[in-house]
């Protein structure tokens, strides 16, 4: 059964120190807007308003400035500021593996295609063993940060032999 009854008023008393970093991060505006507004709520809620005058003073919702309060009392200043970390997947395409893509949309195109395209790119990198794993969109980034666009012909280095699409001979069709 959930909790019944008024919730407890909370305040927010911040120590000199904590005061003392607010103020400097506000006077130097050094930092994200979300951190600064952060910074400006934890201020007003340090004078004794609550969450709800905090909101209406520095113009977000109530809810935003409660759950800044509740992150400052879960874990201090610096929870309540700045998010934590969120690192993600790790890339997949770093270094030499990048570089053999690279080489290998390059290159000629596989028999029986004309061009490179980014779902043919990222089963013959998988294919050839550069990568256990490639998504359509991980290949697709990697060629647009190397400015790589296979599929027009004045953008890849090739000899007459092997332009065009090219038969299970070797030779052009």
């Amino acid at each position: 059964m959930g909790k019944v009854g008024r919730p407890i008023k909370r305040r927010v008393k911040l120590k000199a120190h904590e005061q003392h970093t607010l103020k400097e991060l506000l006077s130097h505006g050094r930092e994200s807007v979300r951190v600064i507004k952060r910074a400006q709520v934890l201020q007003i809620l340090g004078t004794g308003k609550s969450p709800e005058k905090a909101s209406e003073a520095i113009g977000i919702c109530k809810t935003a400035a409660r759950n800044i309060m509740n992150r400052y009392f879960a874990g201090g200043l610096k929870c309540a500021l700045w998010d934590a970390s969120r690192p993600g997947q790790a890339r997949v395409f770093k270094g030499r593996k990048e570089q053999r893509l690279i080489a290998m949309l390059c290159g000629p195109s596989p028999l029986g295609c004309a061009r490179w395209t980014i779902r043919l790119a990222a089963d013959e990198a998988v294919a050839r063993g550069i990568v256990p794993t490639a998504g359509r969109e991980t290949v697709r980034v990697v060629m647009n940060n190397h400015a790589l666009k296979p599929w027009r012909e004045k953008n890849v280095v090739r000899s007459g032999v092997n332009a065009g699409v090219r038969g299970k001979d070797g030779g052009c069709s």
